[in-house]
Order: structure tokens, then C-alpha cells, then sequence
């Protein structure tokens, strides 16, 4: 085994472990939390206490705490999720529409703003001290540094409430009533619920890979190759396309990892737009103590992460000439 591929497995044995103590943590988080999902049942009077008991033998939850966790962990090897509590539904039947929201919303936001940005980037780290340098690092710096929640009620403050170009909230008028996810995302009405909350996630989003595109090229920018190109003949712009393209990895490598945190970056974004997706269905799942769609939640957006950061390190020994699978040393 070469050492690069030690590596690699290194890597995966401490995410696998790292995911282990995450989903053990909200398991033990939930349980110690007062009261219980049956709670607000028994004082509405919809169940009596012997209903609550059957509920929650079928459950498991009458077993002891150490029987719970390891059915578990069991459950979320084979993806069995079970069925959720309050809902009376399978976890996946919850969740899947939930996730599919919110990889429409996040992941076409993701993408345009590591396009728009980096270029931008790109540009204004080749014209050091420009105004579009300052104004770019100033404004997406600020951007970044605001809570997302705060962006969103701002835009919706302005181009929902004052403007009325937009609605405020959620994915569709309550009116619409689609039939699969064709007519659902295919429709001027998802587009105008659309509007919003994508372009606050790409702002949110734009800060990040702005800087890092300028830190490369102002790194590249005094570099031999560029002078030799330089000496050939080249104009600015192609100089400019050669320190960019030379700058791409940590930009690849930054887009990678973001992609597999996806979810967990922009949950408070779907809270404030009411947007179904399963960052929201999360903090629901929370506050009303539905155990197996919070652990299932939790671990799929763990299991992101894990994914995201494997092919961090695949991309990274692919483009980058100084690691080498055979062996992980300098070329």
C-alpha cells in the first residue's frame, strides 16, 4: 500500500469516527432534553398514558438507553431510518422531499457563486489596489461576515415588504398545487419563491471564493512562468487565464468541502424563508423531539461531510503534480 493510499484511509477511519461521536452526541443530546415527543399528546388529551406505553414500546424507547443506542447505530448502518414519531411516516418518505428542496436551493447557489466569484476574484487580484479590488473585498467581507439570518430579513424587508417584487416566504404560492417534481421546480412560481433566498445564498456564499481566487493570482502574479509568458508576447488578459487556471486547486479543494457541508452552512437561511428543505425540517424535528428524523437527519448531513472531504483529497491528488498516488512525495 503506497503511502498516499494510507493516507487516504487514515483520513476516511478518523471521518467514519468523527461521524460516530456526532450522531452519539445528538442521541444523548435528545434524550436528555425535558419532556418527550408524547408530551404535548397526553395534555391535549388525544392519548391516554396506556396508548403513550404501546407508542413507545414499539418505539423501543421503553428498552434500556444502552439497547437503544446500539439499534441505533444498527438502523443508521443499514439505513433503516424507521418511521417518525409525530408524522406516523417513514424518516425517508419525510426527508427525501425535504433534501431535494434543499439541494435545488443550495447546490445552483453553490455553483454560480464559485463561478461569478472566482473570476471577479480572479480579476481583481491581477489590478492590485484598483477600486474594484477594494470595493469587492470590502463589500463580500462583509457579506460573509453577517449572519445569513440578518441578509435574508434585510432582502425580505426591502424587496418583498417595501418593493413587493418577491414573495417572502416559502417555495410555491399556497394556491399551487403540483404534481411531481417536474411541474414543481419547472413553473414561474417556483422561480418567483426562487428569487430570494438564492440570491442571498450566493452573496453569502461569494465572499469566500473571491478571496481565495485574489490570493492566488497576487501569488502567481510575480511568478517566472508568468514572466516567461510575459517575454512571449502574450497580452494581459491571456497572462490573466494562466495565473487563474494555476490558482484553481484551493478553489476546487474550498468548493469540495463547502459542497458537502452544504446543508449545515445555510440552515437558518430555510428558517427565514420558510423554505421546506431539510435544514428546517431539522430544527422542527428538534423542538419537537422526534428522534429517529433528527437522527437521520444529522447523520446524512454527517455522511456529506465524509463523502465532501474524500473527494477533496482524490481531487487534490489528481490536479496537484506534487502528490503522487505511488507514493505521496514531491515530483
Amino acid at each position: 500500500m503506497s503511502k498516499f493510499q494510507r493516507f487516504l484511509l487514515k483520513r476516511l477511519a478518523i471521518s467514519v469516527l468523527l461521524t460516530l461521536v456526532a450522531v452519539s452526541v445528538i442521541f444523548v443530546v435528545l434524550r436528555l432534553l425535558p419532556g418527550s415527543p408524547f408530551e404535548a399528546l397526553v395534555t391535549s388529551g388525544n392519548l391516554n398514558q396506556e396508548q403513550i406505553d404501546e407508542i413507545r414500546a414499539m418505539y423501543g424507547l421503553d428498552q434500556s438507553i444502552w439497547v437503544q443506542y446500539v439499534n441505533y447505530l444498527g438502523s443508521l448502518l443499514t439505513f433503516q431510518f424507521g418511521y417518525s414519531i409525530l408524522r406516523s411516516q417513514p424518516v425517508w418518505d419525510v426527508l427525501e422531499p425535504r433534501l431535494i428542496n434543499s439541494l435545488i436551493l443550495l447546490v445552483p447557489a453553490l455553483v454560480t457563486t464559485a463561478i461569478l466569484s472566482s473570476i471577479l476574484g480572479m480579476y481583481a487580484g491581477w489590478n492590485r489596489g484598483s477600486r474594484l479590488e477594494k470595493f469587492s473585498i470590502v463589500s463580500t467581507t462583509l457579506l460573509r461576515s453577517t449572519p445569513v439570518f440578518i441578509t435574508a430579513i434585510f432582502f425580505i424587508i426591502v424587496f418583498a415588504y417595501n418593493l413587493e417584487i418577491v414573495p417572502a416566504l416559502g417555495m410555491r404560492s399556497i394556491r399551487a398545487t403540483p404534481d411531481g417534481y417536474v411541474e414543481t421546480f419547472a413553473s414561474l412560481d417556483f422561480l418567483h419563491h426562487y428569487i430570494l433566498p438564492f440570491t442571498v445564498a450566493v452573496l453569502y456564499y461569494s465572499g469566500d471564493f473571491l478571496l481565495l481566487a485574489r490570493n492566488g493570482v497576487v501569488e502567481k502574479r510575480g511568478s517566472e512562468f508568468l514572466k516567461l509568458h510575459r517575454a512571449k508576447g502574450l497580452t494581459e488578459m491571456e497572462q490573466l487565464a494562466r495565473a487563474g487556471r494555476n490558482s484553481m486547486l484551493p478553489i476546487l479543494t474550498y468548493f469540495t468541502l463547502r459542497l458537502g457541508m452544504i446543508f449545515q452552512g445555510l440552515i437558518l437561511l430555510e428558517v427565514v424563508f420558510s423554505w421546506p428543505g431539510i435544514g428546517r425540517e431539522l430544527v422542527l424535528a428538534i423542538q419537537q423531539q422526534d428522534y429517529p428524523l433528527v437522527q437521520a437527519a444529522v447523520f446524512i448531513m454527517a455522511l456529506a461531510v465524509i463523502l465532501a472531504n474524500l473527494l477533496a483529497d482524490v481531487l487534490y491528488a489528481y490536479f496537484d503534480p506534487t502528490v503522487s498516488t505511488s507514493g505521496g512525495g514531491s515530483a
